[in-house]
């Protein structure tokens, strides 16, 4: 019988591609208005700047771009302002969680599962979803990187008492600092750290090499979230390639591994994450 789920976040409870595209691709297009800059060197300066911070995610990201900094000085966060409300708005038109999701996870917490999520996104935006997700409390322990360094005092910055940042009843724990997915050596630690056994455990995620490869190297029964990958769209992905903090060798890395028959999940959830009840109970049976 399965004790615990491990979980993937991205593309796997919610669609973070299409959330990453509406809300980069709003704040882009305004602050290519306002400034006039070349897209091109707009976009090349972006991925800089995401390399150098490990995420496509920076939030400081218009404030650190060398040809806005020379358009506006010290007036850069003034101006581009418009820019960041716009993300601000996309964002919460855009924030949701595929169908099923947050039943599905409640209905097998019910059950007596403990359900983990482990993800590379780093602990502030996921912090941020989970809070506005209400998935806090629904997911028992949450695993992710560290935060990167942020230009500012973080006290200056926010709007609200420091409490309001923290989750309540999700345990936060950091993964170590530049280690990345498909890491079977994280996965197992953290079934050990919960006090499992692999063969207790399932795992579902929806990349071939990052999710299912590194379940199945690491002993661990492997769910393909099929539908967090069949409902991207190309455009979605080449501007992510275009700005991304990835390495080329990380792209092809995750391309090779795309292949056809390259790596062949056990179980798959076609449409919805809710099939996984299914799965969990064949198992029990």
């Amino acid at each position: 019988m399965k004790k615990l789920l491990v979980t993937d976040v991205d593309n796997t409870l919610l669609d973070w591609q299409a959330l990453w595209f509406e809300t980069f691709s709003a704040m882009a297009r305004r602050a290519l208005d306002i400034s006039g800059i070349d897209p091109d060197r707009f976009y090349a300066e972006c991925s800089i700047v995401h390399q150098k911070h490990g995420t496509s995610e920076y939030a400081f990201l218009l404030t650190e771009l060398p040809c806005l900094i020379e358009l506006y000085g010290a007036n850069l966060l003034s101006a581009m302002q418009p820019a960041i409300d716009e993300y601000r708005v996309v964002r919460r038109k855009h924030l949701k969680l595929y169908p099923q999701v947050l039943e599905t996870l409640r209905e097998l917490k019910q059950s007596g599962i403990v359900i983990a999520a482990f993800t590379e996104s780093k602990a502030f935006y996921t912090n941020y979803r989970f809070r506005k997700l209400d998935l806090d409390g629904v997911i028992d322990v949450l695993y992710s990187p560290p935060d990167h360094e942020i230009p500012f005092n973080s006290e200056e910055i926010r709007r609200y008492d420091s409490a309001t940042y923290q989750l309540k009843f999700t345990d936060h724990r950091l993964t170590p600092e530049g280690e990345l997915k498909p890491n079977p050596h994280i996965l197992s630690s953290i079934i050990e750290e919960l006090g499992f056994t692999k063969a207790e455990t399932a795992y579902v995620g929806d990349n071939l090499l990052k999710d299912i490869h590194m379940a199945q190297e690491a002993g661990v029964m492997d769910i393909h979230a099929k539908y967090g990958a069949a409902q991207h769209k190309a455009e979605q992905y080449d501007l992510l390639k275009k700005v991304t903090h990835w390495t080329t060798e990380m792209v092809d890395r995750e391309q090779s591994a795309l292949s056809p028959g390259a790596i062949k999940p056990t179980y798959t959830l076609h449409s919805s994450f809710s099939e996984i009840i299914s799965i969990l109970k064949d198992e029990k049976t």
